[in-house]
């Protein structure tokens, strides 16, 4: 008897300890799913054993980056937007937050590319300000070798007022002429004046200029004839760009670069270069993105929008001249393309990330909730 009781004694100790092991590790699963219904756990759990998230991977299979354009009309009826450079202020400037100013590019009719202003308090639905007509300035000669192009807006705002560059071209004399026209309440503008004026495009050239007016001068930096990015500064009302130095780029691979735009934020100067590897081919091309700190040391320009190729998208042949602003914290990527019928656009692209800009599926010109939906997304990215 004596040594049946410590058999079963035995026994019990043996399931008690088999028992205990399953208690601890279904307690151990427990804690783990509970710990995975934390956003931040979740997500690092998914990185350390390589995963993704389902969300990540539905962005990922996106094939688009805007997949509808902005609804722009310009004065000559057509909805081929090109060139946009976009203004934020933060309180309404005449009635606005944004102004933009772009150049229609139709079927790549040059005498069509002239400056249109249009503004908005949601970056989505775009209109001419009352009394303000478009375009601001139009074709010197007629026989197709004159041209304007290249639009740009800055704000000075120790004279608050708006002032819009734009490139006119002559090809009979090869010339280039830097023009502006000023305005106090976005309607009413000046007449043109110079601003820079080359005499021989082969040996100076102002292509896609970006302006910005900071520390009482203005800060220049241009694509010259050489397809070599330079730095002018120039002051209030005077016609004189001044050459300061060449800016150095670092590219992720050989690339020449065109158009730019260049935005001062809390990171310092932030530039979007559209870049192409063939100038025979330089409509192809793509968006990249550098900062620097001195406008001196810029970090290696990285892709930041492609074109849509292998699909039937607008943009599906090569991202143009782009514009961006920084607000609470988001990119606002206001990108131009075309595609492989010539037609032509400005779609959005966000992100707090500048190297991870999200994808947009509205219907601009359609939908009439368009401005409510855009809002939804960028406040989910700014909870993210």
């Amino acid at each position: 008897m004596g040594n049946d009781k410590k058999e079963d004694i035995k026994g019990l100790k043996s399931k008690f300890k088999k028992h205990k092991k399953l208690i601890i590790l279904l307690s151990i699963v427990l804690i783990i799913i509970l710990a995975l219904q934390i956003p931040a756990v979740r997500k690092k759990a998914l990185r350390f054993f390589s995963l993704e998230d389902k969300t990540t991977t539905s962005q990922k299979k996106v094939d688009y980056n805007s997949k509808h354009k902005l609804n722009l009309v310009s004065a000559y009826g057509d909805k081929e937007a090109y060139h946009p450079k976009i203004l934020q202020f933060d309180e309404k400037w005449n009635g606005y937050y944004y102004w933009m100013s772009y150049t229609p590019y139709p079927d790549s009719d040059e005498q069509k590319e002239n400056p249109h202003i249009v503004a908005s308090n949601d970056l989505v639905n775009w209109v001419v300000p009352e009394g303000l007509i478009n375009p601001l300035d139009d074709v010197e000669g007629d026989n197709k070798k004159q041209y304007n192009s290249d639009s740009h807006l800055v704000y000075n705002k120790d004279l608050n007022r708006l002032e819009c560059y734009w490139r006119y071209v002559d090809d009979e004399k090869n010339t280039c002429t830097i023009y502006r026209k000023n305005t106090t309440d976005g309607v009413n503008w000046t007449e043109k004046e110079v601003a820079a004026f080359s005499d021989n495009r082969k040996k100076k050239d102002y292509v896609a200029p970006a302006v910005i007016y900071e520390d009482g001068k203005y800060k220049i930096w241009y694509v010259d004839h050489d397809l070599v990015i330079w730095y002018a500064e120039a002051q209030t009302n005077e016609n004189k760009w001044t050459d300061i130095k060449k800016i150095e780029l670092k590219y992720p691979k050989k690339l020449q670069p065109w158009h730019l735009d260049i935005i001062k934020t809390d990171k310092g100067y932030e530039m979007l270069l559209m870049a192409f590897e063939n100038w025979e081919k330089r409509g192809i091309a793509s968006l990249y993105h550098t900062v620097s700190t001195d406008n001196e040391n810029w970090s290696t320009c990285k892709e930041i929008v492609k074109p849509t190729t292998n699909t039937k998208h607008w943009d599906n042949r090569g991202i143009y001249r782009s514009s961006m602003i920084k607000k609470d914290g988001i990119y606002y990527v206001f990108y131009s393309a075309s595609n492989t019928d010539n037609i032509k656009g400005i779609g959005i692209m966000y992100g707090k990330d500048i190297n991870n800009l999200k994808s947009v599926n509205i219907n601009y010109s359609k939908d009439e909730k368009a401005a409510e939906k855009f809002n939804e997304l960028i406040e989910k990215e700014k909870s993210k």
